[in-house]
């Protein structure tokens, strides 16, 4: 194998990991704000990080 095979091979390693990262973290993030409306309109999270208008 010569320097420059294995030099594209390393990058399109860490590309590939780059784009698994990326489609990951919207797949959490899609999760996440969905359970805060789960939340939200259950009243639990309104009730506990709101701030009190007194």
């Amino acid at each position: 194998m010569t320097e420059t095979t294995l030099l594209v091979l390393v990058l399109l390693f860490l590309v590939g990991c780059a784009i698994i990262v990326y489609y990951y973290d919207r797949k959490l993030v899609k999760k996440i704000s969905e359970h805060e409306e789960r939340l939200y309109k259950k009243g639990i999270l309104k009730r506990h990080f709101s701030k009190r208008t007194t």
